[in-house]
């Protein structure tokens, strides 16, 4: 559950507030850069980190803005914001660092990311098993332990190029040790 939640925050976050645009223009152009941590824009919707204000919101507002969701967004929204509270206070700490580490990439290297959440969002289910062990073990390596697993003939020879992007694409975040 906790690999679940870290892929959808991140790249879910960053994609504006539930499903917004993916293409930073776009979301300029629509006015939903840059807006504060636990602000609406004009269209009633969260800026960047949902989940965290939600969280902070008292219980009538969350209410009021998740009635005035479609019953599908509000229930996916509701079950990942249960499984967020669900998680120990350090790994939602984490999360909340691995997001802001996020927001400081470039608007290139946060695409990148969004590419391999894709790409991984549509491998079957057992592969995704496999990626997201590989990316637990690779993100407590440090650099040059991560260097040395990716280039290694074993690595390259149990996932596809595909996956081995994916992995590098959804990697760079991982933090050094």
């Amino acid at each position: 559950m906790l690999a679940t939640v870290w892929l959808w925050t991140v790249p879910v976050a960053a994609h504006g507030a539930f499903g917004g645009p993916r293409n930073p223009a776009h979301a300029q152009a629509r006015g939903r850069a840059n807006k504060p941590a636990g602000k609406k824009n004009a269209n009633g919707e969260l800026g960047p980190a949902p989940i965290e204000q939600l969280r902070n919101m008292s219980p009538e507002e969350r209410r009021r803005f998740l009635d005035s969701l479609p019953p599908a967004r509000r229930q996916r929204l509701q079950q990942r914001l249960n499984q967020y509270e669900q998680l120990p206070p350090q790994e939602r700490q984490r999360l909340q660092r691995t997001y802001e580490k996020f927001q400081q990439l470039t608007p290139e290297r946060q695409e990148a990311m969004r590419q391999g959440f894709r790409g991984f969002s549509q491998l079957p289910p057992d592969r995704r098993q496999a990626l997201r062990e590989e990316m637990r073990n690779l993100r407590s390596m440090s650099p040059a332990e991560r260097r040395k697993r990716v280039d290694s003939r074993e690595f390259r020879e149990q996932y596809s190029s595909e996956e081995r992007g994916i992995m590098d694409q959804m990697t760079q975040l991982a933090p050094n040790r």
